[in-house]
């Protein structure tokens, strides 16, 4: 009998500490100030280079919770619209909501929080549903100056990868 009771004891001890465990991890990432991270990281002008004389260009403006994202390619100097990129905070869902906009219409929705001090993740959905994702991307931001931007397929696996620098 005794050593039922140990066992038991032990058995709910263990699993008391494994519940107490996971609320804490969850907690901490809760706890990261979206916004703040956000102002910190996003606002301004990153550009990449993506050939000889072609470079990705991202204006970021922030207007109280939300942020108007717009993206130009300047190929031999002349800079031409590529797409809009905004999104907004939700305090209540503790998440970033991004609506990208094509110039023939064509858009893409996305769901998107930080999961560290440095480490965006987001998941591109169909429509806002979080249970329909299309794809998962990374921003990293290694410096404050100095971001990586990661595309995963569905299956988890490195689709693209490339470096951004602000410059303004």
């Amino acid at each position: 009998m005794k050593t039922k009771t140990f066992f038991l004891t032990t058995l709910m001890f263990v699993f008391l500490l494994i519940c107490s465990t996971g609320i804490h991890a969850q907690t901490a990432t809760s706890n990261l100030d979206q916004l703040k991270l956000a102002q910190a990281f996003f606002v301004g002008t990153w550009q990449r280079n993506i050939g000889k004389d072609t470079v990705e260009v991202w204006e970021i403006q922030q207007y109280d919770s939300a942020f108007v994202s717009n993206v130009y390619l300047v190929i031999n100097g002349k800079k031409s619209f590529s797409y809009a990129n905004n999104y907004g905070f939700s305090s209540k869902e503790g998440k970033f909501n991004g609506f990208l906009l094509m110039p023939n219409g064509i858009y893409q929705t996305w769901i998107a929080s930080f999961t560290t001090e440095k480490k965006l993740c987001a998941d591109f959905v169909q429509n806002f549903n979080p249970e329909k994702v299309i794809r998962k991307t990374e921003l990293v931001y290694d410096t404050p100056t100095n971001m990586t931007h990661t595309r995963f397929n569905l299956d988890g696996v490195k689709t693209r990868e490339v470096k951004f620098y602000k410059v303004k």
